[in-house]
């Protein structure tokens, strides 16, 4: 059975922002359907969309960002 996730729920999952989501979505550029005046994500669509994005070896899922350090290098 297709799991449907909601903007917030999708944006969740990815760790974006709901208009960038939105953005991509509209522009047909990640999986979404529109329904009624909604937008949907199938959770296996988004699954097998990340693996095609992301190099092999990787998750797919993004991780967390990477921090820099404020220190100067000496």
């Amino acid at each position: 059975m297709t799991e449907w996730l909601t903007f917030d729920e999708i944006a969740a999952y990815l760790k974006r922002g709901r208009s960038t989501l939105y953005k991509m979505a509209r522009n047909g550029r990640m999986p979404a359907s529109k329904i009624g005046c909604t937008w949907r994500f199938d959770r296996d669509a988004i699954d097998g969309w990340l693996r095609q994005q992301s190099p092999p070896g990787t998750s797919g899922k993004p991780g967390p960002k990477e921090r820099r350090s404020r220190r100067n290098a000496r």
